[in-house]
């Protein structure tokens, strides 16, 4: 089925592109989300105004991003947690560990944003990577401290 993107869709294409997708695809998940219109002669006349919608909007998100990531990279996040005498940990501490503390801050991040090859399982000082998209990212301060 051809459709017209009207929102950017990261692995399908970008907002104002005519892409040919699926039947399922497009009945189930993309016209009813508003995420795609039907590719026909009409909707073929509106490509440059979604185009330029979808211009206007991600510049909207992109200067949210950009003011998200300059608060972070001013944060220092501080977790205690019950550790062993060596420092490992008996928990961990994991991305909703994270949101939590921005949350916390007035800053609205989604898990998907926060990269971490794993969850940090020792105390120390630590830093995490914060991407909103591909060239707005921002590290995190993040301490470890043992409870008794």
């Amino acid at each position: 089925m051809k459709i017209i993107l009207t929102e950017t869709i990261e692995k399908v294409g970008n907002a104002g592109q005519v892409i040919n997708v699926k039947d399922g695809f497009a009945r189930n998940y993309l016209l009813p989300q508003k995420l795609a219109i039907l590719a026909n002669i009409h909707n073929l006349k509106k490509i440059e105004q979604i185009q330029a919608d979808a211009k206007a909007k991600a510049d909207q998100k992109n200067a949210e991003y950009r003011s998200m990531a300059d608060k972070i990279s001013q944060l220092s996040a501080c977790f205690s947690r019950r550790a062993e005498e060596d420092g490992r940990l008996f928990g961990s501490v994991a991305e909703i560990d994270i949101i939590n503390y921005l949350s916390d801050n007035n800053i609205n991040c989604q898990k998907n944003h926060i990269i971490m090859d794993k969850h940090i399982k020792t105390t120390g000082e630590y830093e995490v990577k914060i991407a909103f998209t591909s060239e707005i990212t921002a590290m995190l301060k993040v301490k470890v401290e043992a409870t008794i």
